[in-house]
């Protein structure tokens, strides 16, 4: 069986997560408009994909 019927499942603050963790949270982004402005030629991934991965595929 994969579930524990008496698993009590308890959350932890920032304090005791502190303890646990190494390295602090990092504030990571998930939008590449920055990089996209900084570097305008840059492809999209979907592009990318078909620039880099299909298209040569393709001549194999």
């Amino acid at each position: 069986s994969y579930i524990e019927p008496d698993f009590k499942w308890s959350n932890f603050n920032l304090e005791e997560q502190a303890k646990v963790i190494v390295a602090p949270r990092s504030n990571n982004e998930m939008d590449g408009a920055k990089l996209s402005k900084e570097f305008p030629e840059m492809l999209s991934i979907k592009d990318s994909l078909i620039k880099y991965v299909f298209e040569p595929n393709k001549r194999t």
